[in-house]
């Protein structure tokens, strides 16, 4: 079955705008709560896991020694990361889809034509999404995700919102360690987004929706090649990587600053999803590689209110929660926020693409071009359809 799947997104609910609470904004009579914290975090690969150390285009353009495979990423201390640009770019991109976000990275054109002429391209989906739905352009009308992650609007300047989250590198702990074997992966296929029946909704009115992918049985291996294919280019299609193993355990630490209720609740249900679902990061996700589990560990909320006023000399207004107290608070934060916000279409068809364990019964690898996507009886083809393409 085709390895990813798109969550649709509910055209009749444009993202909600508001003007955001500023980052020096600390407290005021009157005024709704504003939550202020750290939270603390534990990621366990379920699956082999690979973040590179370096650019894999490059490294595929220049290969200094075929037999050494690319490491994964490692920081000055020589500890395995997952980069927080990493894990703040998949919490955005669930607050997105399950809060109703604008769509931050839409372009509207995809697969330019081959013709050496500018401006062709194959798949033009501009008139595909919905003004409303595109990304917030001022800084004073900001959808959720802008809201808690920030935005910076191309060419605009003046229209910066910096945000009010910050994540660290999640630092693997070495007694979990343990690396896969090294492996030359399949070719991953470049996206054809000209497949209208896999890009566009049923009607043709608009794209599907946002694009994860399908987490795969962990008894199986991800699936490789024997070593580098080539395909008409010099460099080759695969890449050779080390990725580390199962059960490799990470932490993280998440900042926050000012997130109103609302936003809390997102960033929380991003973070723990729903039982039976698991999230999925890093290279090669399409081959097997990348699911992973979230877990929150610790929460100090900072009340800077109480922590700053005069009336509460010698109290540092900090609350520790943990355990049971911790998952009252995440459970009672996220049930409001999915009751009042939740955009449904779009939990309803992550709870299929990413749920766990998955479906043991399913294999999942790209539709073959030539035995598949050219055949002109699967020219209207859901996803759904391509179960038994092989």
């Amino acid at each position: 079955m085709n390895p990813y799947d798109f969550a649709r997104i509910d055209w009749s609910r444009p993202p909600e705008r508001r003007k955001p609470v500023w980052h020096h904004r600390l407290f005021g009579a009157g005024l709704p709560r504003l939550y202020s914290g750290r939270l603390e975090l534990r990621l366990t690969a379920r699956t082999p896991i690979f973040i590179a150390a370096y650019s894999l285009a490059a490294a595929g353009k220049a290969i200094k020694d075929p037999k050494k495979p690319v490491p994964f990423i490692q920081d000055g201390t020589g500890h395995y990361i997952i980069p927080g640009t990493s894990l703040k770019g998949l919490l955005r991109s669930l607050v997105e889809t399950l809060g109703n976000g604008c769509l931050t990275l839409f372009d509207g054109n995809y697969e330019q034509e081959k013709t050496g002429e500018r401006g062709r391209y194959k798949a033009v989906y501009k008139d595909k999404v919905r003004p409303e739905f595109l990304h917030c352009q001022d800084d004073t009308h900001l959808c959720i995700a802008c809201r808690i992650f920030g935005s910076l609007k191309e060419h605009k300047r003046e229209s910066i919102f910096m945000g009010k989250v910050n994540i660290g590198d999640a630092q693997a702990d070495p007694e979990t360690v343990a690396l896969y074997k090294p492996m030359y992966t399949q070719p991953l296929v470049e996206p054809k987004p000209h497949h209208r029946a896999f890009y566009l909704d049923e009607q043709e009115r608009y794209i599907a929706g946002r694009k994860f992918y399908f987490h795969h049985d962990p008894d199986r291996e991800p699936l490789q090649a024997s070593g580098y294919v080539y395909f008409r280019r010099a460099e080759p299609a695969n890449r050779y990587i080390h990725p580390l193993g199962y059960d490799t355990v990470f932490y993280a630490r998440l900042d926050f600053t000012n997130l109103e209720r609302d936003e809390l609740g997102a960033l929380l249900l991003a973070i723990v999803l729903e039982k039976g679902m698991c999230h999925k990061i890093g290279y090669a996700k399409p081959l097997g590689l990348g699911s992973i589990a979230l877990e929150p560990l610790r929460l100090e909320l900072i009340d800077y209110a109480r922590r700053y006023s005069f009336s509460a000399r010698g109290q540092d207004g900090r609350e520790q929660l943990q355990g049971e107290a911790l998952a009252q608070f995440i459970d009672e934060l996220v049930e409001e926020f999915k009751r009042e916000h939740l955009q449904r279409l779009a939990m309803e068809d992550l709870r299929r693409i990413w749920r766990w364990p998955p479906d043991p019964d399913v294999e999942y690898y790209y539709p073959d071009k030539a035995g598949w996507f050219d055949l002109p009886e699967n020219a209207r083809k859901r996803i759904a359809e391509t179960r038994d393409s092989a």
